[in-house]
């Protein structure tokens, strides 16, 4: 378990004094994780049987170039910090675990929509910025590449060779490049299963010849890597509201095409994963993500929220945290 219990970073934030939280507001906070909320598994002696057979999925948080802002994200990576997280990414953890050494109270954070196309990222300082925030730390993130954006209806599809130079130095410094699509499509139908118009050329443009970039690029720069986490645009790409929750057929079918392992949605996808699933190389493995905890400021708009962010990640540690043992695995007889 972690070393602090939500109740306990709690006392310890207001103890800061970076930020006013009061009981009431904490409370409010909690109500509005809302669709986010870790769903319950029922008693505490669940799944005890396989106890050790099980792996709880890391707390995973959101991110996009609006968060990085000096008033939020330097502060939050203190707060998990001084809590004993540690910064990971999918990569890392899957490693950890295939090697029977997982990483200790892990967090990921993964950051959205970098682009490394010419005229494609506005945004790309205030990504490198976010990248240098939590280097500071010792830390370590996953970022989504958005490999060829849509601005005016037309792909971009020339890359910015100076940009891929920075990524070679940021994966050997241990930040993972996930695929973020190609041109980042809503895959969902409104039912949340897949649309009837996507083919399989279709998920073949947006999932392997995105993978197939981002691996070519670094390789032309001597780095033999693998693209092993697709991000999902909007969260899009798993029936979530159908009786069945799954990835979608033609993403998953994507996916096999290339060295995928983690398929990264947003909704559901936080309880533990059995340690086998891990271990076989045809499983796609799908995770959850919560966003930042915003609040609504006077004139309209939103601003993250360090401390009850913070808070929200520890509520997702500690939920699961009795059922799956973080430190001792073992494959089921």
């Amino acid at each position: 378990m972690c070393a602090n219990s939500p109740t306990q970073l709690f006392r310890r934030l207001n103890m800061a004094q970076k930020t006013k939280v009061n009981r009431r507001d904490f409370l409010k906070m909690l109500g509005a994780f809302g669709s986010y909320s870790i769903l319950p598994l029922g008693a505490g002696n669940l799944f005890s049987s396989v106890r050790q057979a099980l792996v709880n999925v890391p707390p995973s948080l959101m991110l996009h170039s609006a968060d990085g802002n000096s008033d939020f994200l330097p502060q939050l990576l203190e707060y998990l910090n001084q809590n004993d997280f540690t910064l990971t990414t999918y990569q890392a953890w899957h490693r950890g675990l295939l090697q029977n050494s997982p990483v200790s109270n892990p967090v990921i954070l993964s950051i959205d929509d970098i682009s490394l196309a010419k005229s494609g990222c506005h945004s790309f300082k205030t990504f490198v910025q976010m990248k240098e925030w939590i280097k500071a730390v010792g830390g370590t993130a996953v970022y989504g590449v958005i490999t060829q954006p849509v601005i005016g209806d037309k792909p971009v599809r020339e890359q910015d060779e100076s940009r891929w130079d920075m990524m070679q130095a940021w994966v050997e410094a241990g930040f993972e490049l996930a695929s973020h699509t190609t041109y980042h499509s809503n895959f969902n139908a409104r039912d949340s299963g897949p649309r009837s118009d996507f083919t399989v050329a279709d998920y073949d443009a947006e999932i392997v010849q995105s993978a197939q970039l981002i691996e070519g690029k670094l390789r032309e720069r001597g780095i033999k890597y693998k693209v092993e986490s697709l991000i999902l645009p909007y969260g899009s790409g798993y029936a979530y509201k159908l009786p069945q929750p799954s990835i979608h057929a033609g993403i998953a079918n994507a996916c096999r095409k290339t060295n995928i392992k983690f398929v990264v949605g947003i909704p559901q996808g936080q309880g533990p994963i059995p340690l086998a699933r891990f271990h076989n190389p045809d499983e796609l493995i799908y995770v959850g993500r919560v966003p930042p905890v915003y609040f609504t400021e006077p004139g309209g708009g939103h601003m993250p929220q360090a401390a009850q962010t913070a808070v929200q990640l520890a509520l997702w540690h500690e939920k699961f945290a009795h059922i799956a043992s973080p430190n001792v695995l073992q494959m089921p007889m």
